[in-house]
């Protein structure tokens, strides 16, 4: 009789945890189904956003400087020398309407892009570049004043330039 209600006792404790990791499943799937939606939800919600890259096919790179160029930066004090040493990739659309060669654009006039990028070094100091901020902002300036000059001869105003990269950023 002893071996017959222990062996019922072992069935009842089996059937109740059999049951409990059936609800935990049930549970798992239901709310951290409904928890996974949310998360693809928000995602979703940030990525629309997020402006999108054009296709790499669009866009065309013109590297300004064979190697990395020296800038002397406003100095705050008359003994102290600063300088910055960048290079500088700037990315383009390849066809915009309204002109017949972006490249051949950029490539006209290189030298006015490299006076102003030069330009636009010697108004900074060192303390605006040591600003974590500061990088992020050159790139949509000289990116604005890049478009600015391409387009000086234009009748239409059109995004030639897509970023302006730094690929060698170095302060001292």
């Amino acid at each position: 009789m002893a071996n017959k209600s222990s062996f019922i006792a072992l069935i009842v404790i089996i059937a109740i945890l059999t049951v409990s990791v059936a609800v935990l499943v049930g549970y798992i799937f239901v709310v951290g189904g409904a928890q996974q939606t949310y998360i693809t939800s928000e995602n979703s919600r940030n990525s629309a956003n997020l402006t999108t890259r054009p296709p790499d096919e669009k866009l065309g790179t013109k590297k300004l400087y064979d190697e990395s160029q020296y800038f002397v930066l406003k100095s705050t004090e008359t003994s102290r020398l600063s300088f910055i040493r960048v290079a500088i990739d700037i990315r383009f659309y390849k066809k915009v309407k309204g002109i017949k060669n972006c490249e051949e654009k950029i490539n006209n006039f290189e030298s006015e892009i490299k006076e102003l990028i030069g330009t636009y070094f010697q108004n900074v100091t060192l303390d605006e570049v040591k600003d974590i901020e500061f990088k992020s902002k050159t790139k949509e300036e000289l990116k604005t004043q890049i478009n600015d000059l391409l387009n000086s001869s234009e009748s239409t105003y059109s995004e030639i330039v897509y970023d302006v990269v730094f690929y060698d950023w170095f302060y001292q």
